[in-house]
């Protein structure tokens, strides 16, 4: 594998321009959900309460036997010498999931199945003050949503009390500490959910996905030895899903107009392996885990110490098949018609303009680009006139806006004007992106991930 830097210090005044930026305009529309949304931090004493509550449920139905049952599993694994550890990390919609699917179920790997463990370090942060023990009935409840993924309730406090039983003297030093709580939280799942792995040092696979290098420092702080895999796919298809997963799950208008310019910002800046880690960064093709998938796998496993196994062909999370949903079809692990360009969300321009701007990723990762992207004059000249076109997202986002205003009776008026200077802001910074990321490329010569 090739090891580049991830980014020059001559760049360094643009990234702080792109970064400041991007903060203000994010800040500019924040507003306060009208619901309690599942990404939200809730009070620490409310949110203790409740769990606590709920904890006490399961104990009065008597766990004694299901915690002895269980302190014979929490014995099996040496927690002072688990230092192998991997954080997997996405671009936009590039298979991240998918590729923590297929490690799921090897008998040398642990980990939280889809996103659960996508914010341990948030939480952990967030409710520094609490002791171990409420930080795992806690997070429970913070991740609710998931923790019905195939696990009784009474399993994992049934793991909680039998991890206390057999560690509940150790070193405060560590079990109050952030190593500890990623450590513990990962082998009470792994034991509630009754799949003992055949290692008593196994392997962590951590589901990062979001790009953070603060995450990224904080993981390596508490696994000196830990690594990242960096999914990625082809920027045409990954722009135009990612702009469809964003506007679907839009909760307001605001949502929708941010849908396009926060897929354009993600593209351009999370291309790259974290600061200082590209020594230990393998990046994995979308397209690789649905027409190669066992030499990709097979690949992947040797990357990671871990010997072959049948399983790394199977897309599963706690031992239920994986299944994803487009419409009327749906399908568990690989499927090659998921590896194919899709250019809907992308008019022509919108094509010609991610040419020009990303064409070191187009040509890095071996995705098809025409040849006369490769001059600098014709990426300069092309981005400078695409540069002025609204893109095919952002004419969805004005059609909603238009259907919405059609429908209302009251205000209309002044939603309209509201959201017209939304647009534009939204318009100046889809803007700034490219202009600034094309500075950067052709100026600075920026090197993304590599693939091996």
């Amino acid at each position: 594998m090739v090891h580049v830097p991830t980014k020059t210090t001559n760049c360094g005044v643009i990234v702080a321009i792109q970064s400041d930026l991007s903060k203000n305009f994010y800040r500019l529309w924040k507003r306060p959900p009208p619901l309690p949304m599942r990404g939200t931090f809730p009070a620490q004493d409310q949110m203790l309460q409740h769990a606590r509550g709920l904890c006490r449920a399961e104990e009065a139905k008597d766990l004694r036997s299901l915690v002895a049952s269980m302190t014979e599993n929490i014995r099996h694994f040496d927690l002072a010498s688990m230092h192998r550890a991997v954080a997997i990390c996405a671009l936009g919609s590039s298979g991240s999931t998918l590729l923590a699917s297929y490690l799921d179920g090897h008998d040398d790997v642990i980990m939280l199945p889809v996103v659960i463990g996508d914010r341990i370090y948030h939480f952990f942060e967030r409710y520094h003050s609490l002791s171990l023990r409420d930080k795992l009935v806690c997070y429970r409840v913070f991740s609710e949503d998931f923790f019905y993924y195939s696990l009784p309730a009474a399993n994992y406090y049934a793991a909680v009390n039998a991890f206390f039983e057999v560690y509940g003297n150790s070193s405060p030093a560590f079990l109050e500490s952030r190593r500890g709580f990623f450590l513990v939280l990962h082998v009470v799942y792994c034991v509630a959910a009754r799949r003992l792995p055949a290692n008593h040092r196994p392997l962590i696979v951590y589901a990062q996905h979001a790009w953070n290098d603060q995450l990224a420092r904080r993981f390596i702080e508490d696994f000196p030895q830990g690594r990242f895999i960096h999914t990625v796919r082809d920027p045409i298809t990954n722009c135009g899903r990612s702009f469809d997963y964003r506007f679907a799950s839009s909760r307001s208008p605001i949502e929708r107009f941010l849908s396009a310019s926060y897929v354009i910002y993600n593209l351009t800046r999370r291309d790259i392996p974290h600061t200082g880690m590209a020594k230990r960064t393998l990046t994995i093709r979308f397209e690789d885990l649905h027409l190669h998938l066992e030499k990709t796998m097979r690949a992947t496993a040797d990357w990671l110490g871990l010997p072959y196994r049948s399983s790394l062909l199977e897309s599963t999370f706690n031992g239920v098949p994986w299944v994803v949903r487009r419409g009327t079809i749906s399908w568990s692990g690989a499927r090659p018609e998921q590896a194919f360009r899709d250019s809907r969300n992308l008019s022509f321009a919108d094509q010609c303009l991610l040419f020009a701007m990303l064409n070191e990723d187009f040509v890095t990762w071996n995705y098809p680009c025409p040849n006369i992207f490769k001059h600098a004059a014709v990426r300069l000249v092309t981005s400078m006139f695409l540069l002025l076109i609204p893109m095919k997202m952002e004419i969805k986002s004005v059609w909603t806006l238009i259907s919405e205003l059609w429908s209302m009776r009251r205000g209309r008026f002044k939603y309209a004007i509201n959201s017209l200077v939304r647009l534009f802001i939204c318009r100046l910074c889809i803007m700034s992106f490219v202009a600034i990321e094309l500075c950067r490329r052709l100026v600075f010569r920026k090197k993304v991930l590599q693939i091996p």
